[in-house]
This record gives C-alpha cells, sequence and structure tokens, in this order.
C-alpha cells in the first residue's frame, strides 16, 4: 500500500499549480458563450486518483483476503492434523485402558487361584493337625490302656485293681510289667475283651462249685474275726450312714446264699475296701465283700451269686 500512496502523493504535489491558474482562469472560460464548459479545477484528477487509491485498497484488501484465507486453510490444515494427533492420542490412551484392564483381569484371576491354593493348602494343614491330633490321642489312650488308666487320672481304673492298692492285679498283669496284658485286652481299648471275660465266665462256672466249696465258712469261729465283740467295743465304725438303693422301686430283701443278685447291687459304691476293719476275713480274688442295707454279702464279682452273708452286720 505504502508503494501506491508514494507516486500518488508526488503526482497531487506536482498538479497543484496547475489547478490553481486553472481555477482562476475557469470562471473566465465558463463566462464565454458557445464555449463548452470544461473543469480545469483538477477535481477530475483527484477523483482518478481516488479510484485508483480505492483500486489499489481493492487490490490490497484482495491480496489480504487471500493472504486470510490461506491463513485460513494453513489453520484448518493445521486444525487437521491436530484432530488427527487428537483421534491417535485417543485411540492410543483406549489402547492402553484396554491393556490396564485386561492386566487388571489377569492379576485377579492369578490372585483368586493364589487364594483358591492358600485355602487348599489351610484345609490340608487343618486335617493334617486333625489327623496328627487323633492319632496322638489314640496312641495316648492305647498307652493308658496299658497302664490300666484308662481316663488318665493317674490312677490306676478300678476294673483292673479290685483291691485297691493302686496296682494292676496279677489275673491282668501275669508277668508283673505293671502293664494290662495283651490276653486281657487285644485292641488297647482300656476295656477287658469279651473274649477273655467270656471264657473267665466259662471258667468260672465251671469251678463254681469248687471255689463254693474251697470258701470255709468256719471263720466265724475264729477269733480274730470276732466281729460281734469288736463291734460292741467300736460301735461308730459300724455306723456308716443311709444306704442307698441302685434302684429306687427297690425295697429291702433278705438274700440268701446262692442267690444271684444284679451288677448295680455289688459296684464299687458298695464294697468294703477293707474287710480287716470290721473284721471280716479277706476275700479271694474274683470276690468281694460289699454292703447291702444293714447286711454284709460276700459276692462274687464275676457271676453276682452270694457266696456268704452276714444279717444285721451294720447298725
Amino acid at each position: 500500500m505504502r508503494i501506491f500512496l508514494v507516486p500518488g502523493l508526488m503526482a497531487a504535489t506536482m498538479l497543484t499549480p496547475a489547478a490553481a491558474s486553472a481555477a482562476e482562469i475557469a470562471p473566465n472560460l465558463n463566462k464565454t458563450p458557445g464555449l463548452v464548459k470544461v473543469d480545469l479545477t483538477g477535481n477530475v484528477a483527484l477523483q482518478r486518483e481516488g479510484r485508483s487509491e480505492r483500486r489499489a485498497n481493492r487490490s490490497n484488501r484482495q491480496g489480504n483476503r487471500g493472504q486470510a484465507r490461506s491463513q485460513t486453510r494453513n489453520n484448518r490444515g493445521q486444525a487437521d492434523v491436530s484432530r488427527q494427533s487428537r483421534s491417535s492420542a485417543r485411540s492410543d490412551r483406549n489402547e492402553t485402558r484396554e491393556t490396564r484392564r485386561a492386566t487388571r483381569a489377569e492379576q485377579s484371576a492369578s490372585r483368586n487361584v493364589n487364594l483358591a491354593t492358600q485355602r487348599e493348602r489351610r484345609v490340608d494343614r487343618q486335617r493334617a493337625a486333625t489327623r496328627s491330633a487323633t492319632q496322638n490321642r489314640r496312641t495316648a489312650d492305647r498307652r493308658a490302656a496299658r497302664r490300666g488308666d484308662t481316663n488318665r487320672d493317674g490312677r490306676v481304673d478300678r476294673r483292673y485293681d479290685r483291691n485297691r492298692d493302686g496296682q494292676i492285679d496279677r489275673r491282668y498283669d501275669r508277668n508283673n510289667n505293671n502293664r494290662v496284658d495283651r490276653r486281657v485286652d487285644r485292641n488297647r481299648d482300656g476295656r477287658i475283651d469279651r473274649r477273655y471275660r467270656d471264657n473267665r465266665q466259662v471258667r468260672n462256672d465251671r469251678n463254681y462249685n469248687r471255689n463254693n466249696r474251697n470258701w470255709n465258712r468256719s471263720w466265724r469261729q475264729d477269733r480274730r474275726y470276732d466281729w460281734r465283740r469288736y463291734r460292741q467295743a467300736n460301735r461308730s465304725y459300724y455306723r456308716l450312714g443311709r444306704y442307698y438303693s441302685p434302684y429306687r422301686s427297690h425295697s429291702y430283701r433278705r438274700w440268701n446264699i446262692g442267690v444271684f443278685l444284679g451288677a448295680s447291687f455289688y459296684g464299687s459304691r458298695y464294697w468294703i475296701n477293707d474287710p480287716w476293719r470290721y473284721r471280716l476275713p479277706t476275700a479271694y480274688a474274683g470276690t468281694r465283700w460289699i454292703r447291702y442295707y444293714d447286711d454284709v454279702l460276700l459276692v462274687d464279682t464275676y457271676s453276682g451269686e452270694v457266696i456268704d452273708v452276714i444279717y444285721d452286720f451294720f447298725w
């Protein structure tokens, strides 16, 4: 635009004197009759200059528009490039997100597998511990059964220690090693085997009459067992208190020799563990002195038969 303005200014400067003279002459020429009016004041030139200036301005505007259009095109291209870059970045982000999701899913699956494995191992350890505890308990039970102490109270069970001397009876411990013989308790469950008990019962039945015959009832004539005179001097020993029957509906009956009693009548709660305290003879193996109300009975603990009886023994 500067290129067009400079020549225009130079032309205007050069034509200014001519315009002034023409302005002075023009009124006279226009007053002359018969002549064509001529504008010598320079307005036409000025109009031409304005038009040329407008053309120049128009061309400049067109050039500016072209530059603007090209700039807009360039901007649009850049926008397209930026849009493409954004779309590529978005696709990259989506791919990254999908990769992360797949990684998380794999980690979660691996974590679940690890948890399941740990749970199985924990269950296996618990089962192994339970199995080991059960085996240890069974081993301890077998050892306690061998010692004759199934309830593990530090004392020999009454079934193996009938005379309550703290030792296993000789009939259950033939080799005298303080262990219950295997012939009595084969499975080591702390109970006398039925086979041994049945054989013992058969043996007792076979020799029962002989045992009864062997029991000498003439011990009453022995002065060592004069319990009547001893009772007169020691009345408190024979005052044991109330007798509780094993059955509520049972009342006193006068049992005779040869009667068979139920096992509840000669349980351990009715045993007389120290016969000499009452001046009674010692009972042989397989028999027990028991209390029945105020009477004293000698009972075979395997069959329940009454071998000897003393009425009104206690007060």
